[in-house]
């Protein structure tokens, strides 16, 4: 990816007699890259915004996952080792919309399927799957805002899901927040916490369908990939520890390495963990019938 610095300026004045005088410097300003969404013949807005969906011969990946207490992994069923690069039985579903046609950050909601959490010293259960949903706004700074939201595609200022444990299941809450944590109202650099990368390739049949031609002009269709990187950590979320008819048993620890016991406010009894960790790689996302792509600073 292309990244550009624009200088705003240094002056220097020289006197008659060759003398510097002292120079001014002013602060550089960093200019990132765009995403850009289209739709032939049709504007899109938030009246008329355009779905982000999955192209259909891709599959996202989650190569870490780690939330709260709870460090995922699937369990090798002949050696019983715990694989934590492949922590989730199942590819996650990933969506999103788009309501401008060129923006500063991309919605997504991604779906993680049967990901698995374990107990490596051992429990009559070994394993349990969770499904969740995670929304991650991306934004050009190679930053992201994350939440979590069970009505549609909004980040949320509190989110839960329940997390099924080898000895039960706990209430995780994932609350608003930026990644890196650094991030908030900070545009003034890069966090390469994600990377963007345009991805075009002909469209099929493309010479024999009228409307494919009107979709497509030039026969490209622009897709775009996303990944996050070893920077994507620092999620914070929260644990209820409590015992409830509907979740028994929750084994969520407190401890410098494990988490912090919250001991006053809404959350007394909650233990705060601040080690969460997403890799999550993501190719060919599309908007059906028309363009999507980034556009890195020229």
């Amino acid at each position: 990816m292309r990244r550009v610095r624009i200088v705003l300026g240094l002056a220097v004045a020289v006197c008659a007699f060759g003398a510097l005088s002292v120079p001014a410097f002013a602060k550089e300003k960093l200019v990132f890259g765009t995403f850009v969404a289209s739709i032939a013949n049709q504007p899109i807005s938030p009246t008329s915004p355009a779905r982000v969906v999955e192209n259909k011969e891709d599959e996202a990946e989650v190569t870490e996952l780690q939330l709260g207490g709870y460090r995922f992994g699937v369990v090798n069923s002949e050696t019983g080792e715990i694989e934590y690069e492949n922590p989730c039985k199942k590819s996650p579903r990933v969506h999103g919309v788009v309501t401008e046609e060129r923006s500063s950050s991309l919605l997504t909601e991604v779906t993680f399927r049967e990901c698995v959490s374990s107990n490596p010293d051992g429990a009559q259960i070994p394993w349990r799957a969770t499904n969740l949903k995670l929304d991650i706004k991306f934004r050009a700074d190679e930053s992201a805002e994350i939440g979590n939201t069970e009505g549609g595609l909004e980040i949320a200022e509190n989110a839960t899901e329940v997390i099924k444990g080898v000895n039960g299941s706990c209430l995780l809450e994932v609350p608003k927040q930026f990644v890196p944590a650094k991030s908030a109202g900070n545009e003034e650099k890069f966090w390469e916490a994600a990377e963007y990368t345009p991805e075009t390739e002909p469209v099929e049949n493309w010479e024999k369908s009228k409307k494919l031609q009107e979709e497509y002009p030039g026969g490209l269709k622009n897709r775009l990939g996303i990944e996050t990187t070893e920077k994507f950590v620092g999620i914070v979320s929260y644990v209820d520890t409590a015992t409830t008819k509907k979740r028994r048993g929750c084994t969520a620890k407190s401890g410098e390495e494990n988490g912090k016991l919250i001991t006053e406010g809404p959350r007394a009894g909650w233990i705060e963990y601040r080690n969460g960790k997403l890799g999550l790689d993501v190719e060919g996302l599309e908007i059906k019938g028309g363009q999507l792509t980034f556009e890195p600073p020229a």
